[in-house]
Order: C-alpha cells, then structure tokens, then sequence
C-alpha cells in the first residue's frame, strides 16, 4: 500500500496561536479571590504541620553509637535511599494527620469513573464531573497540570539494562487529595525499560489535576530481582510543585529532576493557565478496519505546547487494541487544555517490525509510517464534540467530553471551608 502522508495543523501554528491571558469580570475576580482566601489558611495549617513533624524528627535522632571515624561518618550520612525512606514516612504521617479524617486511606485512590446522576456527582471527583446537565455557578476553568512524560535514566549501584519495573507514580490534589495515578504495575505486570527506550507507559491521571493549591506528586517504583527478596528500590521520591504561570503564547515546561540511589527520575509536566477538562470518552474505527499488521499510536497536543506529545496509546511492537466493534482502548484519556486554546489529536498507523523498539517508537519518530491524520478540536465548557482522523484505509472518530472544575463545592463537601 503506498503510503498516506497528511500535513499536521501544529507544524503551521507559528504565529496563530492564540492568547491565553483571559479577562475575568468582577463577579469572576472576586470569587476566585474569596476561593484562594478560605484556602490559604488551610493550606499554611498544613505546612505548619508538616514542618514541626520535620523539627521534631531532627530534635530527637535515632539513638546510636559514637562514630569513631571520618570514613563512617561519610557512609551515615550519604545513605540516600535512608534519606528518602524517611523523607517519605514523614510525608504520609502529615498527609494522614491532615486529610486522613476525611479522605480515607493514604493508599486510596482518586474516583475513575463519574456517574452522571446527582447523587453520585456530588460524592465522585472523577473526570466528565459537569459535562451534562446543569453547571453551578462556582465552577470555572482552573489552572490545571498536564503531564507529559516520566522517564528513567543515569543507572547506578550496579543495575543494568532493561529493568523491569514496578510500582506506582501518582499526583494529589485539592480536590481530594487521594492518589490520582500516573503509572501503577503489579509486580507480575512489569514494564520493561531499555537504555532505548527508559520512558513509563502512563494510564493516568484519571481525572485532570488542579493546582489552586500545591500539588504533589509521589513516586514509589522498585526494580524486580529473581526473587522479591532481591528487588531492589529505583525511585523513593515526594515533592510539591506550586506555581502558576501566566503566559501568552507557549506554556512553560517543566523538568523536574529526582536523583536517587539507582537513578534519577525526570517527570515533565507543565501548568496550564485558565484550564478546562478533556475526557476522550470514545476512539473508534467507523470506516474500513484497522489492519491486524499496523501498529498505532493516538497523541494529542495543545497549541500552547506544540512540540510535545501527550501518549494516549501507542502499541509499540504490537497490534492496535481494536476491538469486535472497531473501539480502540487507550492508555490514557484525561488532558487539560486553556479554554482559549486549541486540542490537537493525530492517529498515526506504523508498520509491524519486531526489530523496531525503543527510539523507533517514540512518538517523533517517521520510522514506518504507513498512515497519519490530525483532527482540531475547539474547547468547550461542557458537552461533548466529535472529529475524525483519515488514514485512508479507514477513518477514526474520536469523542471529548468537556468539563469545568468546582473546587468550591469540593470543598465544602468535605468541611475544608
């Protein structure tokens, strides 16, 4: 089959992009205003918390002995997976002195699915939260992170190529602070990582995350032994992240860098400003059919960070996930986008080649390219829009439920203000 080559809209958005600094009214203003007031009292209650847990600790150390040399004394205080192993357990002792009354357990997870009646609306923090019916007046678009890539790299204390991972990268948030997961595998599930081809495959978030308050991203990944007892710790890490960013054209992107004892972690995120929800609640073959000897990939992009990809999918080295009724499952479904921007989504078809891995499939990559398409899509407040990509041997429709965020009503559902 000759091959389809489209043009991608990101490629000619020099110059058009739109602004995303965004006029607020008064009535706007002043309700974000005594939003980030009520907030911010409880936010410093937290912090004041977590820093007299950090003094206490430093007051009372560990009783042991008397270090007899200079030599020892390096070795005590260099132990970085100790360091981190404390830096954690102090984390979730504060996160379960703070929110453990009314968000349950340190290990529970944020709502993935929403139901669309009442009831169940106002008890899920789950994604497509007003996609339908009516929208109260408190929600509003919000400042939002989207997360494009977590990647494991520098290899250290003996560990080689390909590591087989597992454990879980999450986000938390003001909305109900429980773990909103990135990345989660079983030990019986690993990924494998090459020096090729280091990057997590990502499932989440399951809803978009907010950053009217710091977020916090957590990061507990272990490299599997031959034997539990010989599986080893990659990546122990807590850290927050804060700030907002106006900007008019290109977002910021963010690298945060965690070095560890075995490697260092780099999760790439940015925060979008004046922010809506993006739910693909559909991605379908509706006509011709996938062939069995294509593999695929769904990225999307948003017009202020045109050089990176979101991954919704991509089957690496085996077939698209299509199923008898042409729905194709993606990995992920959950991106933000500014209100005043633009959604890119491009399906891609590549040839089946089991010699093709790690940089041959990334997205950037033209290795193999059978088929691509590119479909718009212009934010919403709520409801639901629809566009279709043309690979030529078929088409692909893809459905996004829009939504708003309601931190105020989250708030006082769980007696924060």
């Amino acid at each position: 089959m000759a091959s389809v080559s489209m043009e991608l809209p990101w490629m000619e958005m020099a110059g058009e992009l739109p602004s995303f600094e965004m006029e607020e009214d008064e009535e706007d203003q002043a309700r974000r205003s005594r939003r980030r007031e009520r907030t911010t009292s409880w936010w410093t209650r937290r912090e004041d918390e977590m820093k007299t847990l950090l003094e206490e600790e430093l007051r009372n150390p560990p009783i042991g002995g008397e270090e007899e040399e200079e030599e020892e004394e390096e070795e005590d205080i260099v132990d970085e997976e100790e360091a981190d192993l404390d830096t954690m357990r102090m984390y979730r002792r504060g996160w379960e002195q703070s929110f453990g009354g009314s968000y349950g357990s340190f290990q529970d997870k944020s709502t993935l699915i929403c139901s669309l009646s009442l009831s169940s609306l106002l008890a899920s923090f789950g994604p497509m939260r007003y996609t339908e019916g009516a929208i109260p007046e408190d929600a509003s678009c919000e400042s939002a992170v989207q997360i494009f890539s977590v990647q494991v790299t520098n290899l250290k204390d003996g560990l080689k190529w390909p590591l087989h991972v597992y454990g879980h990268v999450a986000i938390r948030d003001l909305l109900d602070h429980n773990r909103n997961l990135l990345f989660e595998r079983k030990r019986d599930n690993c990924q494998i990582l090459t020096r090729q081809d280091s990057y997590l495959l990502l499932t989440g978030p399951s809803r978009a995350a907010v950053i009217v308050d710091p977020v916090a991203f957590e990061v507990d990944l272990k490299v599997k032994g031959k034997r539990e007892s010989e599986d080893k710790v990659l990546s122990l890490k807590y850290f927050q992240h804060s700030s907002v960013t106006s900007y008019e054209r290109h977002v910021p992107m963010i690298r945060r860098c965690c070095p560890s004892k075995r490697s260092m972690l780099e999760v790439k995120f940015a925060v979008l400003y004046q922010a809506v929800e993006a739910t693909v609640v559909s991605t379908k073959v509706v006509r011709g059919s996938w062939m069995d000897h294509y593999r695929g990939r769904v990225v999307c992009r948003t017009a202020s960070a045109s050089k990176e990809d979101i991954v919704l999918l991509d089957s690496r080295d085996g077939s698209m996930p299509v199923n008898s009724d042409g729905a194709i499952e993606l990995s992920r479904r959950v991106v933000s986008v500014e209100i005043s921007g633009r959604l890119i989504f491009r399906v891609v078809a590549l040839r089946v080649n089991d010699k093709m891995g790690g940089a041959a499939s990334r997205v950037n990559d033209k290795m193999g390219v059978i088929a691509e398409d590119s479909a718009i899509f212009t934010p919403m407040v709520g409801g639901k829009s629809k566009r279709t990509c043309d690979l030529g041997f078929c088409e692909v429709e893809i459905t996004v439920a829009w939504s708003l965020f309601s931190t105020l009503q989250d708030l006082r559902l769980h007696n924060i203000l």
